[in-house]
């Protein structure tokens, strides 16, 4: 099976024998199927981003009810382990990336950090001779100022995290001097700072918003799914604003981690 426009592997349905369901003990055939299941996921026998076999296939191989199979993935839904998703199936849920704040790293460098595999791959370029109000503010362009729009999906360890939406100043990015489609899988806050751009600081501000139509199909989650919104303008040392960055992410696959501490009055 597919998802995210990635393979997904299937857990092979003889992984537990139906013997290990006893209709004579006193826990709940439910509870001893959630049980087996969660112990799998522990053990690493079924990994984030599996999808375990359907309700029909697990009565079947157990002897058991869909409905008796329903109340076990309830339970592990509840304890966070798997989630469901009409029409894919049950996914063992996948640990969240976390982001580190503060600090200023590109998305590459956050997968990377946080010990996975980035990939990103271009949906979208083109030059744009009137871009969105909140790009032209924050990037200070003047009329007839163009900028490039870079859109492009982002991966962790090949499970679809989410889309990333750059707007740069064209006048910056004829420096940089390479065409997007040579971008691939590379960093574009290495590339900016390879092109002698180097970047400083930012601004940004956070949002959960839900998916549209257009949205939920691009990230194959139903609509009104919550996403994160990260509205990110970033600054070279002397204070000129480099990028425009829209970024989009899967909540179910994205938080934050934040240290705060309270001023000591003297």
């Amino acid at each position: 099976m597919k998802t995210g426009g990635r393979n997904v592997k299937v857990m092979p349905i003889a992984l537990q024998s139906q013997g290990d369901l006893s209709k004579n003990s006193t826990v709940p055939l439910y509870a001893q199927l959630a049980d087996l299941i969660r112990a799998d996921i522990t053990a690493g026998k079924l990994k984030r981003g599996d999808i375990i076999p359907t309700e029909r296939e697990l009565g079947e191989l157990y002897g058991i009810s869909r409905i008796t199979v329903r109340g076990a993935l309830a339970i592990l839904v509840e304890d966070g382990l798997i989630y469901r998703i009409k029409g894919k199936g049950t996914i063992v849920k996948q640990d969240k990336l976390t982001r580190q704040a503060p600090g200023l790293l590109g998305i590459h460098e956050e997968i990377r950090q946080s010990g996975r595999d980035p990939e990103t791959k271009l949906v979208s370029f083109e030059i744009v001779h009137n871009p969105p109000p909140e790009a032209r503010k924050t990037l200070e362009l003047q009329r007839g100022d163009k900028a490039m729009r870079l859109e492009r999906e982002v991966y962790s360890d090949t499970e679809l995290l989410g889309i990333s939406i750059a707007f740069i100043p064209f006048r910056i990015w004829e420096k940089i001097g390479i065409h997007p489609k040579q971008l691939g899988n590379l960093s574009l806050y290495r590339l900016l700072g390879d092109s002698g751009f180097n970047l400083y600081e930012a601004e940004e501000t956070i949002e959960v918003i839900t998916a549209n139509k257009k949205i939920a199909k691009q990230l194959d989650v139903p609509k009104g799914f919550p996403l994160f919104y990260l509205n990110r303008t970033v600054y070279t040392k002397e204070g000129i604003p480099i990028e425009c960055g829209l970024n989009i992410l899967r909540a179910d696959k994205y938080q934050f981690k934040m240290h705060h501490w309270r001023p000591v009055n003297p």
